[in-house]
């Protein structure tokens, strides 16, 4: 519906994912808000060959699902997801499929997530928020904003050849790569994290589980038979497929429209983009690094929907919410990396932080302090996590370390980050500052795990292959975590909660380090680790233990993690 109105409350610049789900969450909190979302493409959008972004993790799938109260629609129109997974690889020629290490579920993690076909998911938020009561004018675009700091914003609008203006307390820049507001008050911060991608959507699906037909020669038939046995009902497809190696990882993303989405990301000192830019280089590339997928993509390119690139595409911003009354979510402020998905999670942050000022702005109370803290804490969840990514692509040529990196990764997400989403305490300006003291703890934990990971690939080769690391089966380390976000917790609850994971966060990391240790030759104790300074050849601390007193849960985390080992005698050792 369009109307001849000129002043909002809320102006939305760009109606894709980001738009659109805080619109729905602007009106659930505040329903006799006036919106008006604005975006370019006209609606419908195509299915399928639309977006990239089609894998929603744990965080994104809540925030959908509850927050905005969509899971009716995710559960009738989109796919089930089962979790990640992933196939690293050390040598090239690569190993055949059947016969390379496996890291993922062998069934249905506790929490559902989806795989989102983005045409049809964008389709289905432009009709909600109109009838939200949101005015959404499609096939139109925000062609400049002027910014008032005392809240009277102007925003000129074209369509076709005519243009308007209309004025808006709030002005929220979910443009995208656009980056309207971001580019006009100069606000780009480059990272040094700096990896290209490109992509395409088939009209034919590749059935994951059958793509070792593809194998040269044919796989023999017990390699078949144990390829079959690792998953439950042949759904390894429903999966967010990686097959990695050296500098790079390709995607496998199945769509409710009965499309593909294939993709590739590398690292330009291991792949240089002009070996992967056109369709043609990509399949020669494939050829070569994954045979399997270069024969079923080329099998299918009479179905080819479409072909996408980019370059450098993780950024920063110097600044993503003002108490001038305008804000950016989305790729319009900042994006890490599209591995393991975290686009839609910070999405989520990032629209619950601007419907809390919206909110409390329009209830006429003051937003300084809260939009000064709101973006302090989102841009220092945005950096503070940049390491999982940054330097990272060399290890995906490591089978060991990549299955060991697997399991880390989504463990410090549940654990940590995911317990305090889905009880909002991450975006709880005022909470966050009570666990401050803790929050720090963890992030230097990580960035020294993610620099182990790395230590760790220079000493061990890691070139075992045909090794099924189960996160629902054999590593209990995921399910038990992921089972924790269904936990309700109030402030206090989960204060404490979160300071008892930080513990067995490094019990986890002692573990994981020994582990390695002993791969290479040095025999450690995982009670004289101490995850902050461990070093492969370090001989034991003088005195006492640094993890002395925590042996029961040492011996629980190494229980959990049983089956990370590729080597199966360290698969008997705690």
């Amino acid at each position: 519906m369009i109307t001849d109105r000129t002043e909002y409350d809320v102006v939305v610049a760009g109606g894709g994912l980001a738009g659109l789900t805080l619109a729905r969450q602007l009106l659930l909190r505040r329903p006799d808000t006036s919106v008006l979302v604005v975006e370019r493409l006209a609606h419908p959008v195509p299915k399928a060959a639309h977006k990239v972004g089609e894998a929603s993790v744990e965080m994104s799938a809540y925030y959908f699902a509850e927050t905005l109260g969509l899971r009716e629609h995710l559960d009738r129109c989109q796919i089930r997801k089962m979790g990640l997974r992933f196939f690293p690889a050390a040598e090239v020629p690569r190993p055949p499929l059947s016969q390379r290490a496996e890291s993922g579920p062998s069934n249905y993690l506790p929490a559902r997530t989806y795989q989102i076909d983005r045409g049809i998911f964008e389709n289905a938020l432009g009709e909600i928020v109109s009838a939200d009561g949101a005015e959404f004018r499609h096939g139109c675009r925000v062609e400049d904003v002027e910014l008032d700091p005392s809240g009277a914003h102007t925003v000129t609008l074209s369509r076709d050849e005519e243009r308007s203006s209309v004025r808006a307390r709030w002005i929220i820049d979910a443009t995208g790569r656009r980056g309207l507001i971001k580019n006009k008050l100069g606000l780009r911060d480059e990272v040094a994290h700096d990896c290209n991608a490109v992509w395409l959507r088939l009209s034919d699906m590749i059935w994951m589980d059958r793509l070792i037909e593809y194998e040269k020669p044919a796989p023999h038939e017990s390699a078949v038979e144990d390829w079959k046995r690792r998953v439950s009902n042949g759904e390894r497809w429903r999966s967010t497929n990686h097959l990695m190696g050296r500098g790079y990882w390709a995607w496998l993303i199945p769509l409710a429209s009965g499309s593909i989405s294939v993709g590739v990301v590398a690292d330009p000192r291991y792949v240089p983009f002009d070996a992967i830019n056109t369709f043609d280089r990509l399949l020669e590339w494939l050829a070569t690094h994954e045979p399997e997928l270069a024969c079923a993509v080329s099998e299918r390119r009479e179905s080819l929907q479409d072909f996408k690139i980019l370059k450098h595409y993780a950024h920063g911003c110097k600044q993503v919410f003002s108490p001038d009354r305008w804000a950016l979510t989305g790729e319009a402020g900042v994006f890490t990396d599209p591995l393991y998905s975290p686009g839609s999670d910070f999405i989520s942050i990032a629209n619950t932080f601007i419907t809390n000022m919206v909110v409390e702005d329009l209830d006429w109370r003051p937003i300084d302090e809260l939009a000064t803290r709101s973006n302090l804490l989102y841009l220092g969840l945005f950096y503070s996590i940049l390491p999982v990514w940054e330097n990272q692509y060399v290890l995906m040529g490591n089978p060991q370390v990549w299955s060991a990196k697997s399991v880390w990764d989504p463990f410090m997400y549940f654990a940590v980050f995911g317990i305090l989403h889905h009880n909002g305490g991450l975006t709880d300006v005022y909470f966050m500052e009570t666990i401050a003291e803790d929050f720090r703890r963890i992030v230097a934990l990580n960035h020294r795990m993610q620099t182990f990971f790395r230590e760790w690939d220079e000493l061990d080769p890691g070139v075992d292959h045909n090794h099924f690391v189960d996160h629902t089966g054999n590593i209990k380390l995921i399910t038990t975590f992921e089972e924790i976000l269904f936990d309700r917790l109030d402030r206090d609850a989960l204060r404490s909660r979160l300071t008892r994971n930080l513990q067995f966060v490094e019990d986890v990391m002692r573990v994981i380090m020994a582990g390695a240790a002993r791969r290479v030759g040095y025999e450690t104790d995982p009670v004289d680790v101490d995850p902050l300074t461990f070093r492969i050849a370090d001989e034991p601390p003088a005195g006492p233990p640094p993890g002395a007193g925590r042996e029961e849960t040492i011996a629980h985390a190494g229980e959990l993690l049983r089956g990370l080992w590729h080597d199966s005698a360290l698969a008997a050792r705690p």
